[in-house]
């Protein structure tokens, strides 16, 4: 709990954006040179400070998963159940992560199409 309040005072769900983007954009650069170490651990490290936007937990705790809002594809969760807890916070936050993401594909002129798994949830792979 005490992460998802470090997370609630560095920026709440715009964090776990952030760490998203940083995690995309170290990916792509690991595509492009992939013997490189520095770029591996620094991805490790960036999936590593995750937290579940619900409970807290984190990546690092033995045995948490964390899945990927569906929705939004920003906020993580340790569980279907901890974002169903959650989910009337979450949810404008939610809804603005998606408005924004959406917004930027149509910009980008790439309609990216809805995902089967595109219904309020939690992916299963992140």
């Amino acid at each position: 709990a005490f992460d998802a309040h470090i997370c609630q005072l560095s920026g709440g769900p715009d964090v776990s954006a952030a760490n998203r983007a940083a995690v995309k954009k170290v990916k792509a650069a690991l595509e492009e040179d992939p013997e490189n170490e520095g770029l591996a651990g620094m991805l490790e490290n960036l999936k590593l400070v995750r937290v579940c936007d619900g409970c807290g937990a984190s990546a690092r705790d033995e045995g948490v998963r964390l899945r990927v809002c569906t929705r939004c594809r920003q906020a993580f969760f340790c569980s279907q159940a901890c974002l169903e807890r959650s989910y009337e916070r979450h949810k404008p936050d939610c809804t603005r992560l998606r408005a924004q993401r959406k917004a930027r594909e149509r910009a980008e002129g790439g309609q990216e199409g809805e995902r089967a798994d595109d219904v309020d949830g939690v992916s299963t792979s992140v």
